[in-house]
């Protein structure tokens, strides 16, 4: 039997190959094993280049159409201005010390660029591009999530939907930009206003909606006070109505229960919804 070789050509964008150690993609299938391919991979990558050829330090220096230059440390550690002075910004791998072979560095940065695209290709897909907090399709993924361990489990979440006041008006005021102004603050404020594990949305145009995980109807109010104090510290005058309903008191149905929490906005509208 012939020799062969184990390890695996890839292509980048300018077409040029680049061939995978098969340590490299070894670690890229172990990551797939229990995570999806992202900032994670750089880092661990960065973590057994650093073992393979004993290094003291380590960045990997990328770039993507949507952002600015992004570099990664060994460690997770910021690449301070000592660091950054030595770097030079164009794409690719810097060693301490500078042992690691060419080919093995033109790897590791293409699988680390493919890595960064990944994470945020399925960034922009689960988030509203304006506000950057999650989108109606990961809302109702969420809310269906939600509710079926609502049902099955019993545990309490809460529902909270958001109007806001007069946006229509803002817009016609301030035009579009003033608008998006509005509505990237209000997504702010509402980031800084909940806790670990709830889910922030924006599922309309001024519509929004935040699941309170392991919370009765009660701590909804909590969480409205918060909002409004954030909005005021940050100077903003937001004005808005909520509406909610909790699982599984109210339904444990993803349509029935955004129903009923809708209804309840509206009623305090004074606008009768049908």
């Amino acid at each position: 039997m012939s020799n062969v070789d184990l390890s695996l050509v890839a292509f980048t964008r300018d077409g040029i190959d680049a061939t995978y150690e098969p340590w490299l993609f070894q670690a890229m299938i172990d990551e797939l094993a229990t995570n999806e391919l992202g900032i994670g991979f750089i880092y661990s990558v960065l973590e057994q280049l650093a073992k393979r050829y004993d290094l003291s330090d380590a960045v990997v220096v990328l770039e993507h159409e949507s952002l600015a230059t992004q570099e990664f440390r060994l460690g997770a550690h910021a690449v301070g201005t000592d660091r950054a002075s030595a770097l030079s910004k164009v794409p690719g791998v810097y060693c301490e010390p500078d042992v690691v072979p060419a080919r093995e560095l033109d790897a590791v940065r293409t699988a680390c660029q493919l890595a960064l695209s990944l994470h945020l290709a399925r960034f922009t897909a689960a988030h509203d591009a304006l506000t950057t907090i999650a989108n109606r399709r990961t809302f109702d993924i969420a809310l269906t999530n939600s509710t079926v361990r609502s049902a099955r489990y019993g545990w309490a979440f809460t529902l909270v939907l958001i109007d806001l006041k007069n946006f229509k008006i803002v817009n016609d005021r301030s035009g579009h930009e003033g608008g998006d102004r509005l509505l990237r603050h209000f997504g702010f404020a509402l980031r800084q206003s909940v806790r670990q594990g709830d889910l922030v949305s924006r599922i309309g145009g001024d519509e929004f909606a935040v699941i309170l995980n392991n919370a009765e109807g009660h701590e909804a109010m909590g969480f409205v006070e918060r909002l409004r104090d954030n909005l005021a510290k940050a100077g903003e005058t937001i004005e808005f109505t909520t509406g909610t309903a909790t699982s599984p008191r109210d339904s444990t149905d993803p349509a029935e229960l955004t129903r009923i929490a809708d209804a309840r906005l509206y009623a305090k509208r004074g606008i009768i919804h049908r």
